[in-house]
């Protein structure tokens, strides 16, 4: 009797990556775009006197989905909402900016656009599976009274 095994070499998160994906798309796989600031121009006179205008770059980010949090019912409170991006297209935007982690990545951004509308990054998490991530999970404050 002779045991069959499968030894062939397997990405461990491609299925998981490929499944939140598709699950993302068909929630709404929307594109948001990232708001980072552009690095400072080294040897520029307006530079040194503190003269120039901060420059920023908008990074998209898709597919992802938008959901309010639990509403709090009290009068000029913020509103805060979850934001659940695919872990292939952050990945893919790490490469890109030769950043090292995705906390790096969110930590420097200024805020992120959601349907045109600047929304400031409180926290973020990661699912992850097989120690690699395939969904990351911002929670995002908004501005007051916000209908959504």
């Amino acid at each position: 009797m002779t045991m069959s095994a499968d030894l062939s070499v397997r990405n461990s998160t491609a299925a998981q990556q490929r499944a939140s994906d598709t699950l993302l798309r068909c929630l709404g796989g929307a594109t948001v775009l990232l708001r980072l600031p552009t690095p400072a121009v080294a040897g520029s006179d307006e530079e040194q006197l503190g003269e120039t205008t901060p420059t920023y770059e908008d990074i998209p980010l898709s597919p992802t989905v938008f959901r309010r949090l639990r509403p709090k019912l009290s009068d000029g409170a913020v509103n805060r909402y979850e934001l659940l991006i695919s872990a292939t297209s952050v990945q893919a935007q790490l490469g890109l900016l030769q950043l090292s982690s995705t906390s790096q990545l969110f930590a420097m951004a200024s805020g992120i656009f959601v349907d045109g509308e600047l929304m400031l990054i409180e926290a973020a998490a990661e699912a992850e599976a097989f120690g690699r991530p395939y969904l990351y999970r911002l929670i995002v404050r908004g501005p007051q009274n916000q209908p959504l």
